[in-house]
């Protein structure tokens, strides 16, 4: 079989077995160019609330009860101390080096308890700035949904009855919004899900199918474009005052 024509069927059998997924990526990238990225994230459709730090220099300044909540947690000269108020009334939060909770504490010095259903539901109304009731609260303590990959558990799940179909995640721990999912973002989940073609976890480039799918892909774009070269080459060659003349004398001869 010539080169050409064995390229020829490697392309046309490569197209034909890789053309769904192409297509899925070509469908994935337009969807992504064409979803706002703040719509995608809940941001357009958040309230934001105010934060306000306090430095380590600032240990020494705290009550009695507070400095003991935090010797008790071996976390007094590794602690971040935040004076925050997410909605529900100033109190502190103490994390480690690493960021992660250390202690909640309020303002008398008690460890605060995790979130009630309640306070997970106002936390949420108060993020999501648009008028809808509340239809659902749920709390996931393990295996979250897909929605919430990768998140921090426990956590409430706050469902509004409102045409964007709008969850808010509030971390029971903190009461901190950790996710804000929507029609968009689930839209654009799913093509992401096509775009890895990790169909269970969504986020890993690292599988042997999407390898595999990327070989194919390169493979017919490269035959593609070999094929693109002969045929351009062929008629560059026709086109050629050489190769006009190889065609002139290339029919029947006169008989003499």
């Amino acid at each position: 079989m010539r080169p050409r024509k064995a390229t020829y069927t490697l392309h046309r059998w490569l197209g034909l077995v890789i053309s769904l997924q192409l297509l899925a990526w070509s469908a994935g990238g337009f969807v992504f160019s064409v979803l706002d990225i703040r719509t995608v994230r809940g941001e357009l459709d958040s309230t934001a609330h105010a934060e306000r730090p306090l430095g380590y220099d600032a240990i020494e300044t705290l009550s009695e009860p507070i400095r003991s909540v935090l010797e008790r947690s071996d976390a007094r000269y590794s602690t971040q101390l935040t004076l925050i108020d997410r909605g529900l009334g100033a109190h502190w939060e103490a994390r480690d080096a690493k960021s992660a909770l250390v202690a909640r504490i309020t303002l008398d010095g008690r460890r605060a308890e995790s979130l009630t259903v309640e306070d997970a539901a106002e936390l949420a109304r108060r993020d999501f700035k648009h008028s809808a009731e509340v239809s659902a609260v749920v709390l996931y303590e393990s295996d979250p949904p897909i929605e919430y990959r990768g998140r921090p558990l426990p956590a409430y799940r706050v469902e509004f009855d409102h045409p964007k179909d709008a969850h808010i995640y509030v971390d029971a721990s903190t009461g901190e919004i950790t996710a804000r999912r929507n029609r968009s973002w689930r839209v654009f989940d799913f093509f992401w899900m096509l775009h890895t073609m990790d169909y269970k976890g969504r986020d890993n480039f690292n599988h042997p199918l999407l390898t595999v799918a990327s070989v194919l892909a390169v493979g017919t774009s490269a035959s593609g474009i070999a094929l693109w070269g002969w045929r351009a080459l062929s008629r560059i060659r026709k086109k050629s005052p050489q190769g006009r003349t190889r065609s002139k004398g290339s029919g029947p001869q006169p008989a003499t």
